[in-house]
């Protein structure tokens, strides 16, 4: 598929979910990145501040998605709002150790990157610094970053202040557009590339989970086929275990994977053309 990247999310607080990996009814081969929900930032007894997945089932989420599938695919700690500020101010403090902490937590157990999805507009004027402190830690073990955007159609400087767009294209390697809060992949698009952004690293993103939020087949295959025909960085979606469940909004109670499978296929179809 090119560089076209397919990522999704999945949790790990709810038993249920787990439970479906272990079965082995959960397509995994529909996505090459997983971001795992959700952790945050918190102090730690040596000092500074590190990972903390908070799901209960987290390391046995990991475990099941990598026993799975090959070694193409990737785990990212998805990092909520606590914690970044209270770690970017450590780093500055205290000569960038929570950086430290965090790469070499992420490397001992076997994640390759973050995916911040900071939803508080205070902190997320402040991700933009923390990725700038993690960047030479996380070059010196591979690591990768991606930013989950909200609201993405507010563009980089309302969401995450006048620097971020330099940095953004200097360090991530995925900004996840989480285009069902906002107007949809060809509309959230333009504030992004129109201040300077590189489109190769934009994803465009759908809800495949029942609710307010989900984005209709239709348009989750015609913003996929957007994405390809403008050259973005790939597609993601929120979020597997969850994705059109037979059960009204029970959490991961018998998905049905429709989402993931039409963002898959999409994709497919179109590189094979």
């Amino acid at each position: 598929m090119a560089n076209f990247q397919i990522a999704t999310w999945y949790d790990t607080w709810n038993a249920t979910g787990l439970q479906n990996l272990v079965d082995k009814k959960v397509p995994l081969n529909y996505a090459t990145r997983y971001n795992l929900a959700f952790g945050e930032l918190a102090e730690i007894g040596t000092g500074g501040y590190s990972v903390h997945m908070t799901g209960k089932y987290a390391d046995q989420v990991k475990s099941q998605i990598l026993s799975q599938t090959n070694n193409g695919v990737e785990i990212y700690a998805g990092l909520g709002s606590t914690g970044i500020v209270d770690a970017v101010n450590d780093n500055k403090n205290n000569n960038n150790r929570s950086s430290v902490n965090i790469a070499d937590w992420l490397s001992t157990n076997g994640y390759k990157g973050i995916s911040i999805d900071a939803e508080d507009l205070t902190v997320m004027k402040q991700v933009p610094t923390l990725i700038e402190q993690l960047s030479s830690e996380f070059d010196k073990k591979g690591l990768g970053i991606a930013v989950s955007v909200p609201w993405p159609g507010n563009g980089p400087e309302y969401l995450y202040g006048k620097g971020a767009v330099n940095i953004f294209n200097k360090y991530v390697q995925y900004l996840e557009f989480q285009d069902y809060s906002s107007s949809g992949t060809p509309n959230d698009v333009s504030p992004w590339t129109s201040k300077g952004i590189e489109k190769s690293i934009i994803m465009g993103g759908v809800s495949t989970e029942n609710g307010i939020y989900q984005t209709s087949l239709a348009n989750t295959e015609s913003w996929t086929l957007y994405a390809l025909q403008n050259e973005l960085g790939g597609m993601f979606s929120w979020r597997l275990d969850n994705d059109h469940g037979q059960d009204g909004q029970q959490e991961d109670v018998d998905p049905t994977f429709t989402g993931a499978k039409k963002i898959y296929d999409t994709v497919q179809a179109y590189f094979k053309k």
